[in-house]
């Protein structure tokens, strides 16, 4: 499933003058999983809908102090803290925390503070949640690039030993395109580059 719908793809202002039909259809959803590869391999990170139920997440803390950094989670979906001693042994046991605040950061506050290096086990919905709206702009203007790319000839067929293969195209990104996708990379992940 790509962030964007061949409906959108189809309307206005990009490719309406696409054909409906099976093989038209087929070919659009072609280009939008080619886009949302692009996509996908510039932001280093993947989409996708909430789960609808919290899992249980082992989370060092690194840097000590009263925050915990956390990995990317839905908001306010923290429901436990439990700091782990003896993790991944025999002896491992847990003690629920109770005096933590979620910030609007995604990071847990404690006046307590968090101690460098031990484990702590969240509970939370994690995952980054659905494209936002800016993402999926880009992928559809990938798509429209590679589209007209092959109407220009920018395209070519690869011929293996059972002939004809798939269709490869410039995976190029205009400055625009990279510029929308690195800020969301970093708004997520704090990083432009890894």
């Amino acid at each position: 499933m790509t962030y964007a719908a061949i409906s959108k793809l189809r309307a206005a202002p990009y490719l309406k003058q696409v054909a409906v039909g099976a093989t038209p259809d087929a070919d659009l959803q072609a280009v939008l999983d080619r886009a949302e590869e692009i996509v996908n391999d510039a932001l280093g990170f993947v989409f996708a809908a909430w789960a609808l139920a919290a899992t249980t997440r082992d989370v060092e803390c690194r840097h000590g102090g009263r925050w915990l950094e956390l990995p990317y989670h839905k908001a306010a979906s923290v429901t436990a803290v439990k700091a782990i001693s003896g993790r991944g042994t025999t002896d491992e046991s847990t003690e629920t925390i109770t005096d933590w605040l979620e910030e609007s950061d995604g990071r847990l506050y404690a006046d307590a503070g968090h101690s460098s290096t031990t484990w702590y086990r969240v509970t939370a919905i994690w995952g980054y949640g659905p494209a936002p709206a800016n993402i999926i702009e880009a992928e559809l203007e990938i798509a429209v690039n590679i589209w007209m790319g092959g109407d220009a000839g920018n395209s070519q067929n690869t011929v293996g030993v059972d002939g004809q293969g798939a269709r490869s195209f410039n995976r190029a990104l205009t400055w625009a395109q990279r510029s929308i996708i690195d800020g969301v990379r970093a708004r997520y992940l704090g990083v432009v580059h890894a």
